[in-house]
């Protein structure tokens, strides 16, 4: 049992899960970046708003606010 520890353990190493969520997301066709946070949105859960003549995509109404008041204050 020792031996299929060991085993493990090095495919843990070689298989980092960044590495992993990267592939999946480069493989992914329908996701968007959340232009305020820099989450990951799905294309059915996407929140887009025109601000500025510029068409931003949110990964909720709350962070679309957030962006929104950031702008204002600029």
């Amino acid at each position: 049992m020792a031996e299929d520890d060991e085993v493990g353990e090095e495919q843990l190493e070689q298989d980092s899960p960044e590495e992993g969520f990267t592939r999946g997301y480069a493989e992914e066709d329908d996701v968007a970046e959340c232009a305020e946070c820099g989450k990951a949105v799905a294309a059915e859960k996407k929140v887009t708003k025109q601000i500025e003549e510029e068409n931003y995509v949110f990964c909720s109404g709350d962070c679309a606010k957030e962006f929104e008041e950031t702008l204002a204050e600029d």
